[in-house]
């Protein structure tokens, strides 16, 4: 317990130093929580909004690799430890959609919230080549954080227009999550509804 009391405020001094490097290691292992604030941030001027972006979309490969990994080397183990999440008939069913339609399930599992990381073991599980799981990965990847900036672009543009109405911008980062989040969800019910007819 000491050891972490006297790491903590040296941790804390170079994540302040380095704030992109806070923010890859956030997105590393937070994913899409820390991802909309930082595009927020940065469509809104306060951090580069291309940094954001190389930084977002590289965590998540990486992330996904190493799940994707996981998968290959210890398909049993993996899954049932990440599975312990969801139930079996939703995790039956994933399967059986990846079965029939893998790539198609892999990009849009990005736009799933809650199916990303058991698609990439998935993806490990059942042998899809690498080359074609990285093609399609990084396909969704740059797809759902291309759509999450043009969101925040069309919020914030909406929400500037509006400026004498709206004092406060954060405003803008409120509508923007709830938007953000509606369409995960609505598009996660359509899909959800295609993969357990």
């Amino acid at each position: 317990m000491q050891i972490i009391q006297d790491t903590m405020p040296t941790l804390s001094a170079v994540l302040s130093s380095y704030p992109y490097l806070a923010l890859f290691i956030g997105l590393l292992l937070l994913g899409e929580v820390v991802l909309l604030p930082a595009i927020y941030m940065a469509v809104t001027g306060r951090i580069d909004l291309a940094t954001v972006v190389i930084l977002a979309v590289s965590a998540t490969l990486i992330s996904d690799c190493l799940w994707y990994a996981l998968g290959r080397l210890f398909p049993s183990a993996t899954l049932k430890r990440k599975s312990g999440h969801v139930s079996g008939e939703f995790l039956t069913g994933l399967e059986l959609a990846f079965n029939a339609r893998a790539r198609k399930v892999l990009f849009l599992s990005k736009f799933v919230y809650g199916t990303r990381t058991l698609v990439q073991i998935l993806a490990g599980i059942h042998g899809m080549p690498f080359r074609i799981y990285s093609l399609v990965n990084t396909a969704g990847v740059l797809a759902v954080t291309a759509s999450l900036v043009l969101v925040a672009y069309a919020v914030i543009g909406s929400t500037y227009r509006l400026n004498e109405i709206v004092e406060h911008m954060e405003i803008a980062f409120l509508v923007f999550v709830i938007i953000a989040v509606a369409g995960y969800f609505l598009l996660g019910m359509k899909v959800k509804q295609q993969w357990f007819p």
